[in-house]
């Protein structure tokens, strides 16, 4: 926990020196339905050399999506292969149903970071990230949007 939290921080103080959106995504899902063999693709090639970059993502979803959370599985590729996975279970709603994140009515937003804070690409790469959900419904009905954002660091 003490070298999360740390991480944390330090993410939080490079982002405060200044940001700069270098990608930003968003993925609407027809009828609330995201569908089980539906990746959500995003393919990016930076344009400076080395960029720092924080990743980020939201689930925009109903109060009437049927679980408390949702399971992602998460992997970024270059053209060397597979640079980044894992597997996420994001808390959705609380364990007395009260849903996280903001928004008000039937529409809820969820934000939450991709990897464990900032990450460096390379402009002579090509990098696709790819995400699926992991739940066990082949139609997981209340998802609204899933939002992606990459956010260049620049320290002054």
């Amino acid at each position: 926990m003490k070298g999360w939290s740390i991480s944390l921080i330090l993410a939080l103080l490079l982002l405060s020196c200044g940001k700069k959106v270098v990608l930003d995504e968003l993925y609407s899902f027809d009828n609330l339905i995201w569908h089980l063999d539906s990746a959500i693709v995003v393919k990016w090639q930076p344009n400076q050399s080395e960029q720092t970059v924080f990743m980020s993502m939201y689930i925009r979803h109903t109060t009437d999506y049927p679980y408390n959370n949702i399971y992602l599985f998460r992997s970024i590729e270059s053209t060397q292969g597979i640079e980044y996975t894992d597997t996420v279970n994001v808390e959705l709603a609380n364990s007395l149903g009260i849903w996280n994140g903001s928004g008000m009515s039937n529409i809820k937003t969820i934000e939450f970071t991709i990897g464990k804070g900032a990450a460096r690409f390379y402009n002579d790469e090509r990098y696709t990230l790819k995400i699926i959900h992991g739940m066990r419904d082949t139609l997981l009905y209340g998802i609204q949007n899933v939002g992606i954002q990459f956010e260049q660091i620049q320290v002054e």
